[in-house]
C-alpha cells in the first residue's frame, strides 16, 4: 500500500512539472515569434545604408541603361537632401520624367523599409519622407553635369510642400519646334512675294510680243 501511494505522489509531481514545463515554454515561444510592429518615434535612419542600397539601385544599368553615377547628400541638421542622376549625354526626353519619378519615388521607399511610420510612395504620392525633409534633385549629362543650364530636369521643394515634376515640354524639343515654325513661315513669305512669271515664248528665237501678252481682243481691235 505504502508502495503505491509512494508512486502515486512521484506521478503527479511529475503531471506537474511537466505542465509547469509545457506552458512556460509556449510563452516563451510566443514572444520570440511575434513581430514588433509598433511604430516608434525614436528610430534613427541608417543613412549610410540608405546611400548603399540607393546607388546600388540607380546604377544598376541592366535596369536603367542611361544611368552613369548617382549622388546623394545630406544635411542631417537642416533636414535637407540632395539627389543627383548623373546620366548618358544622348538620354531621350520621354524617359526624363520616369527617371525622376524613380529617383524621388524609390529614394522614399528605401528609406520607409526602416521606418514603418514614412508613408511608401505611390501612383500619386512621392511619399511621405518628403513631409519631413526638403528635396533638390536633378538628372544631368554626364559630359556637363557642371553647367546646370544642360541638365534635363531639376526641382527644388521645402519639407511638407506638395509638388509635382516640372514641365520640361518648352525645355525639350522647344528648339526644334521652333526651327521648323520658322522655316514654314519664311517658305510661305517667299511664295508671296515671288515675282509673276512672264509669259513663255513661243519657240525658240521668237520673241514675246505685245499682242501674245493682251490676247485675243486685242487682235480684234487691231483688225
Amino acid at each position: 500500500m505504502r508502495k503505491l501511494l509512494g508512486l502515486l505522489a512521484c506521478m503527479m509531481l511529475l503531471s506537474g512539472c511537466t505542465k509547469s514545463n509545457i506552458v512556460n515554454a509556449t510563452e516563451e515561444t510566443r514572444a520570440v515569434s511575434a513581430p514588433d510592429m509598433e511604430i516608434r518615434d525614436d528610430i534613427e535612419i541608417d543613412w549610410a545604408q540608405v546611400s548603399v542600397d540607393t546607388e546600388e539601385l540607380f546604377n544598376d544599368e541592366s535596369r536603367y541603361p542611361y544611368s552613369r553615377d548617382y549622388h546623394f547628400y545630406l544635411e542631417p541638421k537642416k533636414k535637407e537632401i540632395m539627389l543627383m542622376w548623373v546620366v548618358a549625354d544622348e538620354f531621350p526626353d520621354n524617359m526624363i520624367h520616369k527617371y525622376a519619378e524613380d529617383l524621388i519615388k524609390y529614394f522614399n521607399d528605401i528609406v520607409a523599409i526602416q521606418d514603418f511610420s514614412i508613408e511608401m510612395s505611390s501612383a500619386d504620392s512621392f511619399g511621405g519622407l518628403w513631409k519631413e525633409y526638403g528635396l533638390s534633385f536633378s538628372i544631368v549629362p554626364e559630359s556637363t553635369q557642371d553647367e546646370q543650364d544642360t541638365w534635363f530636369i531639376s526641382g527644388t521643394y521645402g519639407a511638407g510642400v506638395e509638388f509635382a515634376l516640372p514641365d520640361i515640354s518648352g525645355l525639350t524639343g522647344g528648339e526644334d519646334a521652333a526651327s521648323e515654325e520658322a522655316e514654314s513661315e519664311t517658305v510661305e513669305e517667299a511664295e508671296e512675294t515671288a515675282p509673276a512669271e512672264t509669259p513663255a515664248a513661243k519657240g525658240p528665237g521668237l520673241e514675246v510680243t505685245e499682242a501674245d501678252t493682251e490676247g485675243p481682243e486685242a487682235e480684234r481691235e487691231a483688225e
